[in-house]
């Protein structure tokens, strides 16, 4: 929703700054890294958007009991890993 017009955004935001790059460099070596790193950077953006997109459908189709159960789960984690180790360490005595 909102990430993927962020994320549409600093893709416009990117090309639009490789243009102004690529006309600030002159041509050689240097302009041949600035475009790699600008190339690198879209190929990112992209990535990074097409994960978002994942996540995002994801979340909009989970249901309140998958919620609340991965919610339990994170919560109680802690709980029984330290009751472990106090299991443990009362054996090991």
């Amino acid at each position: 929703m909102t990430t993927t017009i962020v994320s549409e955004q600093e893709e416009e935001r990117l090309y639009e700054e490789l243009r102004r790059a690529l006309e600030d460099v002159e041509e050689g070596e240097e302009r041949q890294r600035v475009l790699k790193r600008m190339i690198r950077q879209l190929k990112f953006a992209k990535w990074q958007k097409e994960r978002m997109r994942k996540f995002n459908t994801y979340c909009e189709n989970v249901r309140p009991a998958t919620l609340w159960i991965i919610l339990g789960t994170g919560a109680l984690t802690p709980v029984l890993l330290f009751s472990m180790f106090i299991w443990v360490s009362l054996w090991v005595e």
